[in-house]
């Protein structure tokens, strides 16, 4: 089904898919520092931080779909 791990790949942009969010501008305002203290741009920021919580997720679905060993 997917894979856990979704960190983005070495691919061209053009092989990823492109997301568009709003966010309230005090936390553009936060995810942009961040960005600037990791060298790097807001939406590689979020689009690092998106695959983060996809493999979370990924990881806690796929362990509650297994069945118990009891």
């Amino acid at each position: 089904m997917y894979e856990v791990n979704s960190q983005l790949p070495n691919l061209p942009a053009k092989n990823l898919k492109r997301v568009t969010s709003y966010v309230p501008p005090n936390a553009y305002n936060v995810l942009e520092d961040w960005a600037k203290k990791e060298d790097r741009t807001v939406s590689n920021l979020v689009s690092r931080i998106v695959s983060e919580a996809v493999d979370a997720y990924l990881a806690k679905n796929t362990t509650e779909d297994e069945p118990s060993s009891n």
